[in-house]
């Protein structure tokens, strides 16, 4: 039985959250910028993928109201 209010959607995502490295026990510039590069790939890929799934609700939605 479904949950009310939960968005129960499958959407094909083709990545995963990143292993995120353990922290040095001193600060070292190449490892924290290496991580935030981490970071940031993860989530360039986030938002693509939720611009997209958007995008495509949108257009189911106005395929629907038109047709």
């Amino acid at each position: 039985m479904p949950t009310r209010g939960v968005d129960s959607t499958r959407y094909d995502i083709a990545f995963r959250a990143p292993a995120l490295p353990y922290a040095p026990e001193e600060y070292d510039r190449q490892q924290f910028e290496q991580f935030n590069n981490v970071l940031r790939l993860y989530f360039s890929q986030l938002d693509t993928a939720i611009r997209n799934a958007n995008t495509s609700d949108q257009s189911d939605a106005v395929g629907w109201f038109i047709g």
